[in-house]
């Protein structure tokens, strides 16, 4: 009686399969990146070619961004609350770390706009501290105050978008879109649909 079983063998571990992917196969250069119109659509294992994602042009500096997303009808929750959205945003959001290519341009506009964006965010303290310190001596200078605080959230805002290379359109367990990328860096890469 021959078998092919033999219990004296040492048992072969079988790698942990890949999980089951919601999008296009992990192909494509360097590993899972595509373009979808003016999206780059990159696998969250995929890493970025050494070139400027804002200009095209070759680069060895990269920047880091970590990324959040949610479905947008998660904004609805604010109606119910801020705090509840916070809540609910947080529960649900995907996340991704990626690390983009900049040219020193790039690094430099990025840079300067966050220079830009602190100092309007302290112009716009230093008018709320003269707004209330001076308005026991005039009542004409009250009105700093709410200009101080849109010239606050106006540089916090500017620098938050300002500084954004990249921004997620959306993220998934194992993909993300994002825009802002340069149509000459897209070409490059194959499109999802074909």
């Amino acid at each position: 009686m021959s078998s092919s079983y033999n219990p004296y063998q040492t048992p072969v571990a079988t790698p942990p399969p890949f999980p089951a992917y919601a999008g296009p196969p992990v192909a494509g250069l360097d590993g899972g990146l595509w373009r979808e119109g003016n999206l780059l659509v990159m696998d969250k294992r995929a890493t970025l070619p050494p070139r400027c994602v804002k200009s095209n042009v070759p680069t060895n500096r990269t920047l880091k961004r970590s990324l959040s997303w949610h479905h947008p009808a998660v904004f609805i929750t604010i109606l119910a609350g801020l705090l509840i959205y916070v809540i609910i945003a947080l529960i649900v959001r995907k996340t991704a770390t990626i690390h983009i290519g900049l040219s020193d341009d790039w690094f430099a506009k990025r840079r300067l706009t966050i220079a830009v964006s602190w100092m309007i965010v302290l112009a716009g303290i230093a008018l709320f501290v003269a707004g209330i310190s001076l308005a026991d001596r005039s009542n004409n200078l009250i009105f700093l105050v709410p200009v101080s605080l849109l010239v606050f959230f106006g540089g916090a805002i500017y620098g938050l978008i300002g500084s954004r290379m990249v921004a997620p359109t959306k993220i998934t367990d194992t993909h993300v879109w994002l825009k802002g990328v340069h149509p000459d860096y897209l070409a490059q890469f194959p499109d999802v649909r074909g």
